[in-house]
């Protein structure tokens, strides 16, 4: 009889001591989700706001071939007003704006000093699970990088570079539009000519903005255009500039990148 009462005492105790670690474990994901969430508004405000400060407009510019007869010697084109003077007093940091049609990516660009800073830290510099859209470090936005990389996470909740992830269904290139994109620095308006979209394994992503020499930057330029997922048929050479985009897959393990040829407006 004592034995059973222990036997049964024992087994109250084991059921009360999973019943609290079962509370701490929801109570702790709670916590979690909510973090999550109040990051993800928190962002989503900041982008709501600052997106007074960046509008597309029709511009004209001139076209200086010889060749071309005088009914083309003027272009109208659609390129980004950035304000950049206002986002620097907000944030000095600031150093471009990217652009996407018919997806939700459309951030002012911020560099730091390291690659880890804007991880954890949005545009208004508070920390925050989300990060947001930062140039790697090494980017010279002076006199533009050979390739000029860009990141950011991919949330959940379909924010900050989550919409890259449209680029990998080819459907998404039946539209013309869809295959360029807007940049802006400070000096200069760009139109973004994508040519390769892929995905990869992390562990062999090897981002690189300057190359020793012309031949080793070709390389790069055949190697990402063999991988990409769908033929853009732009001409790239080592005399262009280029715009990498990159981010997470729904994996982890995976980074999504988009590599665009970079045509001053």
């Amino acid at each position: 009889m004592v034995s059973i009462m222990k036997e049964e005492k024992t087994k109250d105790w084991l059921f009360i001591a999973f019943r609290i670690i079962s509370i701490f474990i929801i109570v702790i994901c709670l916590i979690f989700l909510y973090i999550w969430h109040k990051h993800n508004t928190a962002n989503g405000d900041i982008q709501e706001e600052l997106n007074s400060y960046a509008k597309v407009v029709e511009d004209v510019i001139e076209n200086n071939s010889e060749e071309e007869s005088p009914e083309v010697a003027e272009e109208q084109v659609n390129v980004l007003s950035v304000d950049f003077a206002s986002l620097k007093e907000k944030n000095p940091d600031t150093v471009a704006w990217v652009k996407v049609d018919n997806t939700n990516i459309d951030f002012p660009v911020v560099k730091s000093a390291d690659n880890n800073y804007y991880l954890k830290r949005n545009f208004n510099r508070q920390s925050n699970g989300a990060g947001w859209i930062y140039a790697d470090y090494r980017t010279s936005f002076d006199e533009l990088s050979q390739n000029t990389v860009i990141y950011g996470h991919n949330r959940r909740n379909g924010t900050m570079f989550s919409n890259l992830t449209f680029l990998l269904d080819n459907n998404w290139f039946s539209d013309e539009n869809n295959k360029k994109f807007y940049f802006s620095t400070e000096s200069s308006n760009y139109i973004a000519e994508i040519f390769s979209v892929y995905s990869m394994k992390e562990s062999s992503v090897r981002t690189v903005t300057d190359f020793p020499d012309n031949t080793q930057f070709e390389e790069f330029i055949n190697s990402v255009k063999s991988m990409s997922n769908y033929d853009f048929g732009v001409e790239v050479s080592a005399e262009d500039k280029v715009i990498t985009l990159c981010t997470c897959g729904n994996n982890t393990k995976y980074r999504i990148l988009v590599h665009a040829k970079l045509v001053k407006k």
